[in-house]
């Protein structure tokens, strides 16, 4: 969704390797200097499960309320859709995949301005029965963006058993304009080389995603006008980006 999909998979086999421990920098960059204020360092680093609660507190606030397809579909309105949502969420986030960015000081992560959920997707995962689905909301949503990624099967255009994907990527407001989405963008690739992970590709709902996603060298793989999901019977009119497109890229072997 806004920065990626939230898919619904209820069997996730894929587990992060034990020769890959949790608690590792994947980034540091240096900011820029922005009306006046000095300049932070950056580093991003694995998401731990101590501040997983803080990141997804976040999400399910601004998130839920600024994402094109949730706006439209009202999800905000619909309790049963959000705490599905979250569980969702939770399951994502326990992969030990996902990526959270911090200031630095003296090498050290200090104030939390920013974070990407990212899911490991295999040639196993089963897929969730929508009619299972709680939350008619979301299950809206999940059949728009099930739909979109189901134009390119994505394993057989990279050659892979599985691919990174995201749910969500969001950056604190006060450190808006530091780049930092596309330095999260960026973490994948060194992530993924440490994983055994050659691919990504999501499906990006709004114009702003899109547009960084191509930044950082995603291709077009698909693209799903919101209006054709009328033939579901849901109706997306009004929603301020046209189409979702499903993007990646393959990372080049080291």
């Amino acid at each position: 969704m806004n920065n990626n999909s939230h898919h619904g998979y209820i069997r996730m086999p894929w587990k992060r390797p034990e020769n890959v421990p949790l608690g590792q920098v994947w980034s540091r960059f240096k900011g820029r200097e922005r009306e006046g204020r000095p300049t932070h360092m950056y580093q991003i680093r694995d998401m731990d499960a101590s501040i997983a609660k803080k990141c997804l507190d976040f999400m399910q606030e601004v998130f839920l309320r600024d994402e094109p397809l949730c706006k439209i579909l009202n999800i905000n309105d619909d309790p049963v859709s959000i705490a599905t949502i979250r569980t969702n969420w939770e399951t994502y986030v326990s992969q030990n995949v996902s990526l959270a960015c911090f200031t630095e000081v003296d090498g050290q992560p200090d104030e939390l301005v920013g974070f990407n959920i990212i899911v490991i997707k295999s040639l196993d995962d089963e897929d969730e029965d929508l009619d299972q689905v709680q939350g008619e909301s979301w299950k809206k949503l999940l059949k728009t963006l099930i739909t979109a990624e189901s134009l390119v099967d994505v394993f057989k255009h990279y050659g892979v058993d599985k691919f990174l994907t995201s749910s969500g990527l969001t950056v604190l407001p006060n450190h808006r304009g530091q780049n930092i989405g596309a330095r999260l963008f960026a973490a994948r690739e060194p992530l993924c080389n440490a994983l055994g992970i050659e691919a990504t590709a999501t499906v990006f709902t709004a114009l702003e995603s899109q547009a960084l996603a191509a930044k950082c060298g995603y291709e077009v793989l698909a693209e799903l006008e919101y209006k054709d999901m009328m033939k579901y019977g849901i109706d997306l009119t009004g929603c301020l980006t046209p189409v979702a497109k499903l993007m990646g890229t393959k990372f080049k072997k080291n």
